[in-house]
C-alpha cells in the first residue's frame, strides 16, 4: 500500500501510477492487465478466472480450451494440417478400428478354403428346407371352426418372413461371393471355388425372390380391407346420440386390433424360431470359413413382434379411454 497523494487513505497496488509516466501514466499493473489480454491465448485467462479445482472437474472446459486452440491454430498455421489433426483426435472407437485393422490384415479370400464347399452346400440345403417348411402346418389353438382361418393367417405372416429372410440370405451370399472372386487371384482354386458358387447363387436367386411386401399386402388387405369398410359403411349410418352402438362399434374394434397383433406375434414367433432352428448353425459355419465378412443374416421377426406390442398398447391405452370420450361427451 501507499499514500495518497493528498494524505488521505493509501492507494492500492493496481492503482499506483508508473514512475516513468511522468505522473500522468497509466498503472503499472494495469499496463500487465492489458498485455495479458492481448497476448496470452483466451484458454490462460478461463484457466485463471476459474479455480483449480472447478476446471479439472469440469471437462466441458478443457473441452472449449482445446476448441479454441485449434481454431487458433487454424487461423494461424497450416489449414489443412491443423485440419487433419483436429479429425484424428475425432471419432475414436478402439473395437471398430481393430476390428477394420484384422478385416485389412486377413491373409487370403477365404479363411478355410478346404471347408468352404461343405459349408455352401449345408446352407443351399438349409435354404430348400427353409423355403418348404419354414411356415407350414402352424400350431393353434383350439377356436373351433375359427382354427382353420387363425391357422391360415398365421402361416401368412411366417411365410412373409421366412420368405424375406431366405431372399435376404441369397442375396448377401451372392454379393460376397462376388466380393470375395474378385479378391482371389486368377487361376487359384480359391477363385474357382467363389466362381461356381457365385454362379449357382446366381441361378437360385430367382427362387428365392418371392419374399416381399407384395403377397403379405395383398392377402390382409383382401381380408382387412372389406372388414372395415363394411363396419366404416355401418357407422356412417348410427346416429352420435346411440351410445350402445357406438360403444359396440368400439369393442368391435378393439377385439379385431388385438386379434390382429396376436397373428403378427404369433407368426413372426414361428417364423423367428424356425429360421433360427434351420440356419442358424450352417450360416454361421459358412461364414466361418470364409472369415471377416461381419455378422450373419437376420431375419425381420423382431420388428413385427415390436409392431405387434406396439399394437396392442395403443388398443389398450388408447380404444378405452376414446370410448369413454365419446361416450361422456356425446
Amino acid at each position: 500500500m501507499s499514500t495518497a497523494p493528498d494524505g488521505g487513505q493509501p492507494l492500492p497496488e493496481f492503482d499506483r501510477e508508473d514512475p516513468g509516466s511522468g505522473g500522468g501514466g497509466r498503472p503499472r499493473r494495469l499496463d500487465g492487465a492489458i498485455e495479458s489480454v492481448l497476448v496470452e491465448p483466451v484458454g490462460r485467462l478461463v484457466e485463471r478466472a476459474v479455480p483449480e479445482r472447478l476446471t479439472r472437474a469440469t471437462p466441458v472446459l478443457d473441452e472449449f480450451n482445446a476448441q479454441l486452440e485449434r481454431t487458433r491454430q487454424l487461423l494461424a498455421g497450416d489449414i489443412d494440417e491443423a485440419a487433419e489433426r483436429a479429425l484424428a483426435k475425432l471419432g475414436i472407437n478402439d473395437q471398430v478400428e481393430q476390428r477394420i485393422a484384422a478385416q485389412m490384415a486377413a491373409a487370403g479370400p477365404l479363411a478355410s478354403p478346404a471347408r468352404f464347399p461343405e459349408a455352401h452346400r449345408l446352407v443351399v440345403r438349409g435354404l430348400e428346407v427353409l423355403d418348404r417348411e419354414g411356415s407350414r402346418d402352424p400350431r393353434v389353438p383350439n377356436l373351433g371352426p375359427v382354427s382353420v382361418v387363425a391357422a391360415f393367417l398365421l402361416e401368412t405372416v411366417a411365410s412373409y418372413i421366412v420368405k424375406a429372410y431366405a431372399q435376404d440370405v441369397v442375396n448377401q451370399m451372392r454379393k460376397l461371393y462376388t466380393r470375395r472372386e474378385s479378391q482371389s487371384a486368377a487361376g487359384t482354386p480359391e477363385r474357382m471355388m467363389l466362381a461356381r458358387a457365385r454362379l449357382e447363387m446366381d441361378r437360385l436367386t430367382t427362387g428365392f425372390s418371392g419374399g416381399g411386401l407384395g403377397i403379405f399386402a395383398l392377402v390382409f388387405g383382401g381380408v382387412l380391407v372389406p372388414v372395415i369398410a363394411s363396419v366404416g359403411r355401418s357407422l356412417v349410418r348410427v346416429p352420435l346420440s346411440d351410445k350402445p352402438v357406438l360403444l359396440g362399434g368400439f369393442a368391435g374394434l378393439f377385439v379385431l386390433s388385438l386379434l390382429i397383433s396376436w397373428i403378427l406375434l404369433q407368426g413372426a414367433a414361428i417364423a423367428h424360431r424356425r429360421s433360427a432352428l434351420i440356419m442358424k448353425q450352417p450360416l454361421e459355419a459358412l461364414w466361418e470359413t470364409i472369415g471377416h465378412c461381419g455378422d450373419t443374416p437376420k431375419d425381420d421377426s423382431v420388428l413385427y413382434a415390436t409392431y405387434a406390442v406396439i399394437l396392442t398398447a395403443l388398443v389398450w391405452l388408447v380404444l378405452p379411454a376414446l370410448a369413454a370420450l365419446v361416450y361422456f361427451l356425446l
